[in-house]
């Protein structure tokens, strides 16, 4: 005799309709996360002992060119 599954709790379109709802809102709050912090600048400025995005500080501990 054949066995018969219990019965999904909500229809199979439903749980794909979800799964789908997830995946826009994650993008889109991803998207504007990324756009919010192209646009706005930092609240404090940066640290003294620190380099700029983009740029390297010279070793301190190096010797001074000659």
């Amino acid at each position: 005799m054949a066995k018969h599954r219990k019965p999904h709790p909500f229809p199979v379109a439903t749980v794909r309709a979800r799964r789908q709802l997830v995946a826009c809102l994650a993008g889109a709050s991803a998207l504007s996360a990324t756009l919010l912090s192209l646009t706005v600048s930092p609240a404090a400025p940066p640290a003294p002992d620190r380099a700029p995005a983009g740029h390297s500080l010279q070793d301190p501990q190096a010797a001074p060119p000659r």
